[in-house]
C-alpha cells in the first residue's frame, strides 16, 4: 500500500525549481534556487523532497559519478556527462525498452529497467582543451 503524502509548500518549491531548470541540477543547485525564495528552508528538507519526488516519479534522479542530478523530463532517455566540467545534457536518441528483455535473456536476471549515460567532452571543454593543446604544442615546437 502506497503511503499518501500531503503536498507541502516546500515540496512545491523544490518541484518548481527542478521543472524550471534545463541543466540537470545537483541537489545543492536546487537548494540554492529554493533558498532564494524561502530563506528558512533547510538543506535536509530540500534533499528529502528531491528523493520523495523522484520516488513518486515526478522528477528523474540521474546517478552520475559526481553525485545525483535531477531532471524534469521523466520519460526514459539517455544523457551525456562532460568528463571535464560535469555538464549533463539529454541525448536525443530513441530509448530502446526492449534492451531489458534482451539483457534478461542473455544473463538470466530479471532486468526491470536501465539507463544510458554517455561520457565525453562538451564543445566548450573540447575547444578549451584544443586551445591549450595548440599553445602547448607551439611552445614545444619553439624549443627545437
Amino acid at each position: 500500500m502506497a503511503v499518501q503524502r500531503r503536498n507541502t509548500r516546500q515540496r512545491k518549491l523544490v518541484l518548481d525549481a527542478v521543472r524550471q531548470s534545463y541543466n540537470h541540477p545537483t541537489a545543492d543547485e536546487i537548494y540554492n534556487a529554493v533558498r532564494a525564495q524561502d530563506d528558512k528552508i533547510s538543506r535536509g528538507t530540500v534533499y528529502r523532497n528531491l528523493n520523495l519526488l523522484a520516488d513518486a516519479g515526478e522528477i528523474l534522479s540521474i546517478k552520475t559519478p559526481g553525485g545525483s542530478r535531477f531532471d524534469r523530463t521523466i520519460e526514459p532517455h539517455a544523457h551525456i556527462i562532460c568528463t571535464s566540467c560535469s555538464r549533463v545534457i539529454d541525448v536525443p536518441l530513441p530509448f530502446d525498452a526492449q534492451l531489458d528483455a534482451k539483457a534478461s535473456e542473455q544473463i538470466g536476471w530479471h532486468v526491470t529497467s536501465h539507463y544510458t549515460i554517455f561520457e565525453g567532452l562538451c564543445p566548450d571543454c573540447r575547444q578549451m582543451f584544443g586551445a591549450c593543446l595548440k599553445i602547448h604544442l607551439s611552445a614545444l615546437c619553439s624549443k627545437k
